[in-house]
C-alpha cells in the first residue's frame, strides 16, 4: 500500500542518517546500565484502518499505546503491550441508513521482542508479537442503539527509532501494524479484518 511505502521510507531514511548523527555527538549516551533494568513508555498517533468491503467508508481516526519494557541485553528486550485503535463507518450492511455515529474500536494486551540497534543517543529497533484484542462494534441513531463484541489474538510487528534526550529520557518514531480479525455476524457479514497501521510518537522512561 502507498501509504506502507511512504511511512518505510521515512524510516529507512532514519536508520540511513543515524550513524552520521551518532559519530557527530561526542557524549557516550549509551549507558550499559539500562540492561537489566526496566522501562515504560507509551504513543500516540494516527491509524489507518485495514479496508473490507462489508464496510462503507471507514476512517480511521486515532491510535495509542503504552508498554512496559525489560533490557534483556544491549540488543534484546522484552514488552508488555497495550494497544488502542479507532475508527468510524458511514454504514453497515443490515443498517444502510444510518443517522448516527458507527464506531469501530479495538484494543488489548500483548506481548513482544524487540530486537536493537544502539548508536550513541539514537536507538533504532524492530520487533513482533502476538496479542489478545477486544473489537467492539456500536452503532447508535434516533431508532437504534447497538453493541456487539469479538475477541480474538492479533499479530503486529514494528519498525522505530528513538533519540535518548538524558540517560533516562527518550523520544522517537515508531511504525506498526497490526493484523486482527473480527467476527460480528449478522451485523456483518463474515470475518472482518479490524487491524491496521499505527505511525506514533513515542516518549520513554528507562529506571
Amino acid at each position: 500500500m502507498l501509504r506502507s511505502t511512504c511511512w518505510i521510507s521515512v524510516l529507512a531514511a532514519i536508520v540511513a542518517l543515524s550513524p552520521l548523527i551518532a559519530r557527530a555527538d561526542s557524549a557516550e549516551m549509551f549507558a550499559p546500565e539500562r540492561i537489566g533494568h526496566w522501562y515504560l513508555g507509551g504513543g500516540v498517533g494516527g491509524y489507518w484502518e485495514d479496508t473490507n468491503s462489508q464496510l462503507q467508508n471507514q476512517n480511521g481516526q486515532i491510535g495509542g499505546f503504552l508498554s512496559g519494557g525489560y533490557r534483556l541485553s544491549r540488543n534484546v528486550a522484552l514488552e508488555i503491550d497495550g494497544l488502542f485503535s479507532s475508527q468510524k463507518i458511514d454504514a453497515l450492511p443490515t443498517i444502510p441508513t444510518t443517522s448516527g455515529d458507527t464506531y469501530l474500536t479495538s484494543g488489548g494486551v500483548g506481548g513482544v521482542v524487540k530486537f536493537i540497534l544502539p548508536l550513541n543517543r539514537i536507538e533504532l529497533y524492530a520487533g513482533a508479537g502476538l496479542g489478545v484484542y477486544n473489537t467492539q462494534l456500536h452503532a447508535e441513531g434516533s431508532s437504534y442503539d447497538a453493541t456487539q463484541d469479538d475477541n480474538n489474538v492479533g499479530y503486529q510487528a514494528l519498525l522505530g527509532g528513538e533519540y535518548f534526550i538524558s540517560r533516562r529520557i527518550s523520544v522517537g518514531l515508531e511504525y506498526r501494524i497490526l493484523k486482527l480479525e473480527a467476527d460480528f455476524s449478522p451485523t456483518i457479514p463474515g470475518t472482518i479484518d479490524a487491524g491496521g497501521e499505527f505511525l506514533f510518537a513515542t516518549v520513554r522512561g528507562h529506571f
